[in-house]
């Protein structure tokens, strides 16, 4: 025999005596995880009434960032979350000023050697009209397994989910695997205008060598996935004014310009009858979807019944030359979000020319598209198309929200793979968001590092809509699916060090 070959049968033996092992070290290793997740499992059943009493108390203050008359409940709700933290044994719990509203930090920083897991979320919470609502908003409620309320899905849970697995894992361990960083934003309704500079004079504070997004959602009850693109977004109000004052419309009517179809004329103007904005140079930065994002797409059973059912709406509009989801993840938009012109209330009729209108527009941007770019071009379009008789006047925003993309090579991909495998027991769909998480772009800018999303939001959960609900479901799930992460990510990072 020559002496390759002996190398090889050599070899192939030694793969042959050496399996057994390797298969029952892994049998080992498994029966060790399985045993761990029972043992967080089991405080996370003991503990589940106390838990839902302490998200009922969280969700019940009205922390809507964009109301300056709620400053005071946002930060009630902050100090809240610092003694939730503390009292878990968190080793640093505060929140830190910032030029708006607060940002919650806490760190626990007990496993030198070991990687640090960086966890966002946030806890403020959108307007809600409570005319809308079947319940009151800030008066949560449990109804068929849905916990009821604003802010119940989209973020509290993130954050309380978050929170309660590391309290599992402490309260069973006296540890954790790894160091875990919390920062907690207090103004992601808003478009977070203060988080950037935050982390610029924080960098130090905050490095970590992991990030993840609790304000993120699952596909389904049953189908987990990991986000892959988020939409930028820009914002824009603008004013017509026809008259300094409203006008008697059996006096004035018939000659008198009305503000309220001059603002009509310029949102249809706006549009073309296919659907697709007519402002000049809206489209021309858009790069088309890559063939393996079209690939991704067609993996996905979506259902346009399903959408519309949630909405209650009965079709579908935009640029069929795209899919539904292509349109939704990788084509930009320009959306009327409010508008507001005349008399108004409820009850009551007031015969009047309306002399201002007001609307607002959102525009979800996509790839290398310039938020500011955009509303230049909006302005320059609305400027050139003002009825007669008509003025205008802008209020602008603070800034703009970025698009973004994440890879799908990396081992923070793969860890958050593997722990929604093993609690799902399927593999997670790759899937793209409509709309914009700002904190994750300046994350991956000012830290480094990509803040993959691992919330347990769904799509019917009436986010920023009235009655809004988290199913009880995905506080056990998600709590075990981070106590999963954050151990399987020690693991495998002491593995790479031997």
């Amino acid at each position: 025999m020559k002496p390759k070959q002996t190398v090889l049968v050599f070899i192939t033996l030694i793969n042959i005596l050496s399996a057994p092992l390797l298969a029952q070290k892994t049998k080992a290793k498994n029966e060790q995880v399985k045993s761990l997740l029972s043992t967080y499992e089991k405080y996370i059943d003991d503990n589940n009434d106390a838990h839902l009493k302490e998200f009922m108390e969280l969700i019940a203050i009205p922390s809507i960032s964009s109301i300056p008359a709620n400053k005071p409940d946002v930060d009630k709700a902050a100090a809240w979350i610092v003694n939730k933290l503390k009292a878990i044994g968190i080793t640093t719990a505060q929140t830190i000023p910032t030029e708006g509203n607060p940002i919650v930090y806490g760190s626990w920083d007990k496993a030198p050697g070991k990687p640090t897991v960086l966890i966002y979320a946030h806890y403020d919470v959108q307007p809600v009209k409570e005319s809308e609502w079947n319940n009151p908003p800030f008066a949560p409620k449990i109804v068929d397994e849905k916990i009821l309320g604003r802010g119940s899905s989209d973020d509290k849970s993130g954050v309380m989910i978050t929170i309660w697995a590391v309290e599992a894992m402490l309260r069973t361990d006296g540890k954790l695997p790894v160091n875990v960083k919390f920062i907690f934003d207090g103004e992601e309704e808003k478009g977070s205008p203060s988080f950037k500079n935050f982390l610029d004079k924080n960098a130090a504070l905050l490095k970590a060598d992991f990030a993840l997004n609790a304000d993120g959602s699952q596909y389904s009850e049953t189908t987990p996935s990991i986000l892959m693109s988020l939409r930028g977004a820009a914002i824009l109000q603008f004013t017509i004014k026809t008259a300094s004052t409203d006008a008697h419309s059996g006096q004035f009517g018939g000659k008198t310009p009305n503000a309220a179809v001059a603002l009509s004329q310029i949102i249809a103007s706006l549009y073309t009858k296919e659907g697709n904005v007519a402002v000049e140079g809206f489209y021309d930065k858009v790069v088309p979807a890559t063939l393996e994002e079209k690939e991704m797409i067609k993996k996905l059973p979506y259902d346009a019944s399903k959408d519309m059912k949630i909405l209650g709406t009965t079709a579908e509009t935009g640029d069929t030359s795209f899919s539904p989801l292509e349109r939704v993840w990788y084509r930009p938009t320009l959306e009327i979000i409010g508008i507001q012109s005349g008399y108004t209330a409820a009850e009551g009729h007031s015969n009047i020319i309306p002399g201002n209108a007001m609307a607002r527009i959102t525009c979800r941007l996509v790839n290398n598209q310039s938020g500011k770019e955009i509303i230049d071009l909006i302005v320059q379009h609305i400027n050139k198309n003002l009825p007669v008789g008509a003025t205008v006047t802008y209020k602008f925003s603070n800034g703009y929200i970025r698009p973004m993309k994440f890879p799908a090579d990396t081992k923070a991909y793969n860890y958050v793979s593997d722990a929604l495998i093993k609690i799902y027991g399927t593999q997670p769909l790759q899937i793209g968001l409509g709309g914009s998480i700002g904190p994750l772009i300046d994350i991956y800018e000012v830290l480094g590092i990509y803040a993959y999303s691992l919330g347990l939001q769904q799509a019917d959960e009436r986010k920023h809509a009235a009655n809004e609900f988290f199913r009880l479901s995905g506080i056990r799930k998600g709590q075990l699916i981070y106590c999963y992460y954050l151990q399987h990510l020690a693991d495998e990072e002491s593995k790479l060090k031997k």
